[in-house]
């Protein structure tokens, strides 16, 4: 039974082989109402017809017998009813005279001559002077009366067999079986096809869905049948074509960046794993280059979003014509191009496939570095960028795209830190510095966590007087097993991890809670506090240094917020609705390594600032370089016109702190006065003792 089953479920999936038994089902269901309809008006017209048929005969008898019945001719009776019951058509019959006494009798009619016939049927018919019929079961019984010459002279009865007079209802039901077997023989066959005529298009559309869920969509349906099916093959035609432009577009996000239409990663991904297996294959060589922009961030903060797509747009194209140059001067007739990628932000990287010398990977990184250094046309500026690359060979360097890219871009990342503009090859020991880098980004996550961050101060001097003037805030990292370290130790490490902010903030509340203390003491020294970038670009700037002065009730006017000369130039509409707010309940701003940035005259006369911060690499460098000294000196003469206090960090020598005076500086800080303590020897410092200038 179950390959039956088997060929039937398999047989059923089919809608040519559903439709024809649908079909089928429908036309014997017909047949079979037919043939109940047809079966009972043929009983009801052999019911009629032997009902007619009965009362022919026997109206034609009676009127045969009247005579010979008004006679008594008993004996010519006999010989007419035995000749009448010999008759097919009946079975029994018996003349009885007016008082329904049997005379005669012929065939099976259930009476004897010379008895009174009782029956119901003949007395009603004798009664009546009428004919009467009886159906019972498949006899018929009619009662005749016999009349002569119009006088009532007796009646007959005769018994007439059904099926002597009707066709036999079981042939007919037996042909109209076999008519109804061969219309299914014939007509089931041209049901399957002209169903399979049909469903054609329907056969044309699933081969068409088949063919799309492969991803095959530009193919068109052509079905003309003028109906439901053409308007459905239609459908599927607009669903193709927009289902395919979807595709397309899908793709293109997936695997292109829609501002420099490069590749993207996932397209160079894919691209590098293909070209590294290639390259084990045939034991050749490429290489991966990782390109980071350098000072892009700064240049995009200052022209806004849309003119920093359109640096990112021509960066990328010169990187194409780079890459494209090197290809026809080096490549062979039948190698592979280069690729060049956007990974994201200003990150960008470079496929070289195939290199017949690994020093070719330094020449297409030097060719990059050069085009990039040339000055790029934006909005009718000439824009300065840079770029560090980072080199990594395959399969030296690693086999597979994730390998790779790391190491490519620990390359780069050297190159930046030893200042930019140029490239570095993957050295196996990048791998344990980044690896010391990841500890002390987590060792550093701790030390925030379990609060092994310190402050010390560094104090300031009045240049008229040598008097005590105050103090800088500046962080420390007590590490459990390295000791004490400055922040150029860790710092960097913050930035990157995104620590800063968190540090800068609990250098701020630390602060304000010791001067806070030395203030209800009686001791009421000016601080200043360093705010990093990503601490004065959050929205809740304000409100932070708001709590942190609530919280330890230090005075407003005894605290000083120093903002980098950069921090302040990048936003300085923003910068001035930040500090705002602060500097009118007392807070002081100070421009810390002014001179070190790109500072916009017409913004530092609109700037709520009340301290110059001169870097100490000027101060350092103005006894033997002519230009630092002009630099300093121009500060000092800019902040006498702004009448703002000006503060020289890093004077170390007296020579320098003579100068500095004579300039007209108003405060010094640095080495000659004191290194960076902590609060007890602040504290001993800032006493009234006279102090001395150490040499």
């Amino acid at each position: 039974m179950a390959p039956i089953r088997h060929a039937v479920s398999r047989m059923m999936r089919s809608l040519v082989a559903k439709f024809t038994v649908l079909c089928g089902i429908i036309l014997i269901a017909a047949i079979s109402v037919l043939m109940v309809i047809q079966y009972q008006s043929t009983t009801a017209d052999n019911k009629r017809a032997s009902e007619t048929h009965a009362h022919l005969i026997t109206e034609l008898f009676a009127t045969n017998v009247a005579a010979n019945l008004a006679r008594r001719d008993e004996a010519a009776l006999a010989d007419k009813l035995s000749d009448f019951a010999a008759r097919e058509d009946v079975s029994g019959v018996f003349v009885t005279d007016a008082m329904r006494r049997v005379l005669a009798v012929g065939g099976a009619a259930g009476a004897e001559v010379g008895e009174r016939a009782s029956g119901n049927l003949l007395q009603s018919a004798v009664g009546a002077v009428d004919t009467r019929l009886e159906l019972a079961a498949d006899t018929i019984h009619i009662a005749e009366p016999i009349f002569h010459e119009g006088r009532l002279v007796g009646a007959a009865m005769v018994t007439v067999p059904v099926a002597a007079v009707a066709r036999p209802t079981s042939e007919l039901i037996l042909r109209q079986i076999l008519i109804a077997a061969g219309s299914l023989l014939i007509f089931l066959p041209l049901v399957a096809l002209a169903v399979r005529q049909s469903l054609g298009p329907i056969r044309t559309l699933t081969e068409a869905a088949r063919l799309a869920s492969s991803r095959k969509l530009d193919l068109r349906i052509d079905v003309h049948t003028g109906d439901e099916l053409e308007v459905l093959a239609n459908a599927f035609n607009r669903m193709f074509g927009r289902l395919e432009a979807s595709v397309k577009r899908i793709q293109r996000l997936a695997y292109v960046d829609m501002v420099t239409e490069l590749p993207n990663r996932e397209r160079f991904r894919k691209e590098l794993e293909r070209v590294c297996i290639k390259a084990g294959e045939e034991d050749t060589t490429g290489a991966v280059l990782f390109l980071d922009l350098d000072r892009f961030k700064r240049v995009n903060d200052s022209l806004g979003i849309g003119e920093g797509d359109r640096l990112l747009e021509a960066v990328a194209r010169r990187l194409r014509e780079a890459a494209r140059a090197w290809d026809l001067s080096h490549g062979e007739e039948d190698s592979e191009p280069s690729m060049v990628a956007r990974l994201g932000g200003d990150e960008f990287t470079l496929l070289l496939p195939k290199l017949k010398d690994p020093a070719d990977a330094a020449r297409v990184a030097r060719r990059v570095v050069d085009a990039v250094r040339r000055p790029f046309e934006i909005s009718g500026h000439q824009v300065f960028l840079g770029l560090s690359v980072g080199v990594a060979l395959f399969p030296r360097d690693g086999a597979d795209p994730e390998t790779l890219l790391r190491h490519a871009d620990l390359a780069m990342a050297t190159a930046k830190r030893n200042g930019g503009n140029a490239y570095e090859f993957f050295e196996s020991k990048m791998n344990q510095s980044a690896f010391e880098r990841l500890v002390l980004e987590n060792e550093l996550r701790e030390a925030v966590r379990e609060e092994q961050l310190v402050v010390y101060y560094q104090p300031k001097v009045f240049m008229k007087d040598g008097g005590f003037a105050g103090a800088e805030a500046l962080v420390r990292w007590q590490h459990p097993t390295a000791g004490l370290l400055s922040p150029g130790a860790f710092i960097e490490a913050a930035e990157e991890c995104g620590l800063i902010g968190e540090i800068g903030n609990y250098v701020l509340r630390k602060t304000c809670t010791e001067f806070a203390k030395l203030h209800k003491q009686g001791l009421s020294i000016p601080v200043a506090v360093n705010v990093s970038a990503m601490q004065f670009e959050h929205e809740g700037f304000a409100d932070i240094v708001l709590d942190a002065l609530n919280e330890s009730g230090l005075p407003p006017k005894l605290l000083e917020l120093e903002l980098t000369e950069s921090t302040a130039m990048r936003d300085p509409e923003r910068v001035i609705s930040q500090i705002e707010p602060l500097r009118k309940i007392g807070v002081t701003f100070a421009i810390d390594d002014f001179g070190t940035g790109h500072s916009s005259l017409s913004y530092l006369t609109r700037m709520p600032f009340d301290v110059f911060k001169i870097d100490q690499s000027f101060v350092r460098h103005m006894e033997r370089d002519p230009h630092a000294k002009i630099v300093v000196e121009t500060i000092l003469a800019m902040a006498r016109s702004l009448k703002l206090e000006t503060v020289a960090e890093g004077v170390e020598t007296t020579e320098q702190l003579t100068f500095l005076r004579e300039q007209g500086a108003t405060i010094a800080q640095g080495y000659l006065f004191g290194r960076p303590m902590p609060l007890d020897d602040l504290v001993r410092f800032a006493s009234p003792e006279p102090r001395r200038a150490a040499h």
